[in-house]
C-alpha cells in the first residue's frame, strides 16, 4: 500500500491570480483542506506515489511555499494602497467641472484645463453641466476630479458627503483680494434707487444655489427689512417669497438680460459675469462675496491629487505663461490668477448661512 500525494493544481493555485489573491480561499482550496489518500497500486497507472516521509515532506514544503505567495500578496497590497484612489473617468483622465454660461463656459478656463494637463501629464477634460444643481450632483456623486463653482455651492456639496477640498480662491480682474461682488441691478431707466424698493416686485435671482446670485441678494433684501423667510415652493421647487415674487434665471448672464428686458423688476447677479449687459443696467448696491474655489476630490491617489493641488495653487497668468501656456482672451474677461484657500475668507458664508434658512446650505 502506499500514499498518494492529491495536489491537484487547481486546488492551490486556481485562486490565485497573477501574484496575488482577490479573496480568501474557500474551505476547499485552503490549505488546512489538503488531503493525502490512501489508495492500491494500479498497474500502469500514470499516478505519483510517494512514500510516507515523502509525503509529509511534499505537503510540508507545499505549505511553506503557499504562505509565501500569501505574504508576498500581502505585503505588494499594502505596499500599492497608498498609492491607489478612484477617479472620476480613468487614470489617464481628469474630469473637470464648472458652471454653465459662467466665466465664458469652458473657454474661460482652458488655460487652466491646459496648465492642469501639461503639470499632471493626464487628459484634461470638462463634463457638461446644463444648470448649479446638475453641477452639485456630479460632485456628490463623485463624477469629477476637480470642479469650481461658488462658495454656496461648496457648502451644499459639503453637507450632501462630497468629498472635496478646497484648494485656491480665484482672483477676479482688479480685485485686491479674491472675489467679486453680488450686485443689485435695475433697468438703466428704472426709478429705483434703494433694495428696500424690492418689495412687491418682481425679482430676478439666478439660481437657488448662487452665492452672488441668491445667497447675497436675500442678504440684502433683509438688511433692507425686506422678509426672506421661505413660504412654500413653486411648481419647479424653487422657493417663494410672500414680500416679493422670485424668478431664477438659471446663470448671471440671463439674470441681467431678463432684468434689462424687462423680465423682471429688479435682480441680482455678480459683476463678472453681467458685463457684457450693463449697457441697459444700473447697479444700486453691491456686497463682496469671497473668491470662487477650485476643488480637488479626496479619492484621487495621494501623488495626483498632490501634482493636481498644486497645479491649482499656481495656476496664474505670469505661471501659465511661462509654462507654454496660452491665455486667452475669455479667461481674461473674468480671471486674474488664484491664491491658496484660507478658511478664513469663508467666515462670512458660514454666517450667511447661519442667519438666512432660505439659502439651504446644507440641501
Amino acid at each position: 500500500m502506499f500514499g498518494l500525494l492529491h495536489l491537484p493544481s487547481t486546488v492551490l493555485w486556481s485562486r490565485f491570480p497573477r501574484g496575488c489573491l482577490t479573496s480568501s480561499p474557500t474551505p476547499a482550496t485552503s490549505i488546512s483542506h489538503l488531503s493525502l489518500r490512501e489508495r492500491p497500486t494500479k498497474k500502469g497507472s500514470h499516478l505519483m506515489f510517494l512514500s510516507r516521509s515523502k509525503r509529509i515532506g511534499a505537503v510540508v514544503a507545499t505549505a511553506v511555499a503557499a504562505a509565501a505567495v500569501l505574504t508576498a500578496c500581502s505585503s505588494g497590497a499594502a505596499s500599492t494602497q497608498s498609492d491607489q484612489g478612484t477617479f472620476a473617468q480613468d487614470s489617464k483622465t481628469l474630469i473637470v467641472g464648472n458652471l454653465p454660461d459662467e466665466t465664458n463656459g469652458e473657454a474661460g478656463y482652458q488655460p487652466v484645463a491646459d496648465y492642469l494637463a501639461k503639470e499632471t501629464g493626464l487628459k484634461v477634460k470638462f463634463l457638461p453641466t446644463t444648470s448649479y444643481d446638475s453641477l452639485i450632483a456630479a460632485a456628490v456623486a463623485g463624477k469629477v476630479d476637480v470642479f469650481t463653482a461658488g462658495a454656496l455651492e461648496y457648502e451644499q456639496v459639503k453637507n450632501k458627503g462630497g468629498d472635496y477640498s478646497p484648494v485656491s480662491l480665484q482672483m477676479s480682474p482688479g480685485s485686491s483680494q479674491p472675489g467679486y461682488y453680488s450686485e443689485a441691478w435695475v433697468p438703466k431707466n428704472s426709478s429705483i434707487t434703494s433694495v428696500s424698493q424690492f418689495k412687491g416686485k418682481k425679482v430676478c435671482f439666478v439660481s437657488p444655489s448662487s452665492t452672488s446670485g441668491f445667497l447675497f441678494g436675500l442678504n440684502m433684501l433683509s438688511e433692507a427689512g425686506i422678509s426672506v423667510k421661505q413660504t412654500g415652493t413653486d411648481a419647479s421647487g424653487n422657493p417663494t417669497f410672500a414680500d416679493f415674487t422670485a424668478i431664477f434665471a438659471g446663470s448671471h448672464p440671463k439674470s441681467a438680460q431678463s432684468i434689462a428686458a424687462g423680465q423682471c423688476d429688479v435682480g441680482f447677479a455678480d459683476d463678472v459675469d453681467t458685463t457684457a449687459y450693463v449697457g441697459g443696467l444700473k447697479s444700486i448696491q453691491k456686497e463682496f462675496v469671497p473668491g470662487v474655489p477650485w476643488e480637488v476630490s479626496n479619492a484621487l491617489p495621494a501623488a495626483v491629487k498632490a501634482k493636481v493641488t498644486k497645479a491649482l495653487q499656481t495656476a496664474n497668468p505670469d505661471t501659465m505663461k511661462a509654462a507654454g501656456i496660452t491665455i486667452t482672451d475669455a479667461y481674461s474677461k473674468s480671471n486674474a490668477g488664484v491664491v491658496p484657500f484660507e478658511q478664513k475668507y469663508y467666515d462670512t458664508i458660514d454666517s450667511l448661512c447661519k442667519n438666512i434658512a432660505a439659502a439651504n446650505c446644507s440641501k
